[in-house]
């Protein structure tokens, strides 16, 4: 029995057995025997640089999606962009409006002009009816 005690070790298993597998097939074993310490490290040196972009990788992804689900959540930034929005199309259109506003006007005062230079007699029996109109309306 006191030769069985010092070959196993604490939880019953061979203690000098060198093939015994490792904990997880994806970890290396180091024994000595298969790779040198260098390449030891520089497989978990590469296994931690996969690692560690993956993590990036996941982080970059999960802040999009925060700034997405935040931009959405952010309902008095949404309404601002909105109003903006709405504030340029109106300052558009009336922009085109005045510009077709002075076109139409610049056309009726070329008419008027062309009318008060070919019968100014027109013209004055005109300004005189509305003159008299506008005085009769303010004595009332």
């Amino acid at each position: 029995m006191s030769s069985d005690a010092t070959r196993k070790g604490s939880d019953g298993e061979d203690a000098e057995s060198p093939t015994t597998a490792p904990v997880a097939p994806d970890r290396p074993v180091v024994d000595g025997t298969a790779k040198t310490p260098d390449e030891i490290r520089a497989e978990i040196a590469e296994l931690s640089d996969e690692r560690l972009q993956h993590v990036e990788e996941v982080r970059e992804e999960l802040a999009e999606s925060i700034e997405e689900i935040a931009a959405r959540l952010d309902v008095p930034a949404r309404v601002q962009a909105r109003k903006e929005a709405t504030v340029a199309e109106i300052r558009t259109r009336g922009n085109e409006v005045i510009a077709s506003a002075q076109q139409q006007l610049d056309r009726a005062l070329r008419i008027v002009g062309g009318i008060v230079r070919g019968r100014p007699g027109v013209v004055a029996v005109a300004a005189g009816v509305v003159l008299l109109i506008v005085l009769s309306r303010r004595r009332r």
